[in-house]
């Protein structure tokens, strides 16, 4: 009887840890924003906005291709 109940709590403990153990070593990227509307700009107006990044997985975050449309 103990043994099952051992058997069990490992059993349940390794099904609670496993996506935490899956996730670990990912980066994930998290955007302050995803798009910025300028409005109606003057021809050869210098504008700009921050987008602040942030890589909230655990691993390193390498930004291999970046555009904008």
């Amino acid at each position: 009887m103990k043994k099952n109940r051992f058997l069990s709590s490992v059993l349940f403990l390794i099904l609670l840890l496993l996506p935490v153990y899956l996730q670990a070593g990912t980066p994930k990227l998290e955007l302050s924003e995803t798009s910025w509307d300028w409005g109606r700009v003057p021809q050869n107006a210098f504008l700009y906005h921050k987008f602040w990044l942030k890589n909230t997985g655990t691993d390193t975050l390498r930004g291999l291709s970046v555009s904008v449309a």
